[in-house]
């Protein structure tokens, strides 16, 4: 079933869960992803980069495989453009099949921030997609940017934010970071933030970035603190890469299919473990099949029970 960032994360909020959100980058991890949501009976969101789609699979290219994957599924299934802030890959999401844009306009001012995330917010809303805004700035985790407090969000700054753009969702920096980590460190979150913003925002779906390497008992508590969308893609990309390399090992000679069925396998599981951590499991079931009109077909569009 596929839907928006929307849709997904109002579920969230209000029965205090959180959804994954990570990035599939070919068949085999996509095919992994939706397996384990299906297993877990989870709602997951596929979040697909700039640079990504620059470099390595084009949205003509992927949306399309990840809708057919959808269509097909159970669970509640949206994609999502990670920080954009580039014009013409905006427009390019538009015209492309994205169900939700994550507009990052966190290196502008406050007010210039406000007034381009308005903008883009209601462009999505017109074509009935998600947005997902972001207000302090989640920085590097190879530049130390999580020890940096100046960079976090503020709760008034942030009432302010949600009530003056109309985004669906807001991505907020509390001391977690993009990328890998320094091999033993673990970031430190503040879990009073997390409160702090949940309640100046009404109780509107936010979401933790940078969760790769962040520790499975800080991720629970953020969780518990309030998040409902924890995006994680570093981890997933280096178990891919560690159990490729591991397996070549062990058997040079394995035929590339056989090895490419398993990475999938390594997916699913490693993926089902994070749906745990952000207690989704079974979470797909409080959704229902609806029309829909606008971006989403009648047949793959869901919606909220009454």
């Amino acid at each position: 079933m596929y839907t928006d960032i929307k849709t997904i994360l109002k579920n969230a909020a209000e029965n205090n869960y959180a959804v994954l959100a990570t990035s599939p980058i070919n068949l085999e991890s996509a095919r992994g992803m939706v397996r384990a949501a299906e297993e877990k009976k989870a709602p997951i969101i596929f979040l697909l980069g700039q640079n990504m789609m620059r470099q390595h699979a084009k949205a003509e290219l992927i949306i399309p495989m990840i809708k057919t994957l959808a269509e097909y599924s159970t669970v509640p299934i949206a994609t999502c453009l990670d920080h954009g802030n580039d014009p013409e890959r905006l427009m390019y999401a538009f015209r492309n099949g994205f169900s939700s844009i994550m507009f990052d306009g966190s290196l502008l001012s406050f007010e210039e921030n406000i007034k381009e995330t308005k903008r883009i917010a209601s462009i999505c809303h017109q074509f009935g997609m998600g947005i997902e805004g972001e207000l302090g700035h989640v920085g590097l985790a190879a530049n130390g940017d999580e020890k940096d407090e100046s960079i976090y969000t503020d709760p008034m700054d942030a009432k302010r934010f949600a009530e003056e753009t109309g985004v669906d969702c807001l991505a907020i920096a509390v001391g977690t970071a993009h990328g890998e980590y320094p091999k033993g460190l673990i970031p430190h979150i503040n879990f009073d933030r997390i409160r702090e913003v949940k309640e100046a925002t009404g109780g509107m779906p936010i979401a933790l970035h940078g969760g790769s390497g962040s520790g499975d008992e800080n991720i629970l508590k953020a969780v518990d603190a309030g998040i409902n969308k924890v995006n994680m893609v570093t981890d997933v990309l280096v178990s891919m890469r560690e159990y490729t390399r591991k397996r070549l090992e062990e058997n040079p000679k394995i035929g590339y299919i056989n090895l490419m069925m398993e990475v999938e396998e390594n997916v699913k599981s490693f993926i089902e473990r994070w749906i745990d951590l952000t207690g989704s499991e079974g979470k797909a079931e409080l959704f229902k099949p609806v029309d829909r009109v606008g971006l989403l077909t009648p047949k793959c569009a869901i919606g909220l029970g009454e």
